[in-house]
């Protein structure tokens, strides 16, 4: 059976977070681990963006509740933040393993390929691939 693929671009539409809000969604973690806290101006600085940029970003993570800001305007994942951040975590490491160790890719290149496609992958199809991979 032949699938349509005209019937499946709008998908990209539905899913969860861009590449953009993925790495605010890293960066938000990222923050926390080193310094304890994330704010809007150490998120845009990490991202190389300006303020009014991050600031759009971090609203439209906001309103999907994938970001929590506290009255102090300190920013930190909610807990389906978390779990995206995890989900991708996992297939970005995922496809990494799978581009090195199956296709002969170099590092860099596997790395940069797997950041492209961490957040358009359901977690079940990163989980199918890392059982895939342990066998």
């Amino acid at each position: 059976m032949h699938a349509d693929p005209s019937s499946h671009w709008k998908e990209f539409d539905d899913n969860k977070v861009t590449h953009s809000a993925a790495h605010y969604l890293f960066a938000i973690e990222d923050l926390h681990d080193e310094n304890g806290y994330a704010r809007a101006v150490d998120i845009a600085r990490k991202l190389d963006i300006t303020p009014g940029s991050c600031s759009v970003g971090l609203k439209s993570l906001l309103k999907k509740e994938f970001i929590l800001e506290d009255e102090n305007r300190f920013i930190r994942l909610s807990e389906s933040g978390s779990d995206i951040v995890k989900d991708m975590h996992r297939n970005r490491e995922v496809f990494t393993v799978f581009f090195r160790e199956q296709l002969w890719v170099k590092e860099k290149e596997a790395v940069i390929n797997a950041c492209k496609i961490e957040h358009l992958i359901s977690s079940n199809i990163g989980k199918k691939l890392e059982k895939f991979l342990k066998k």
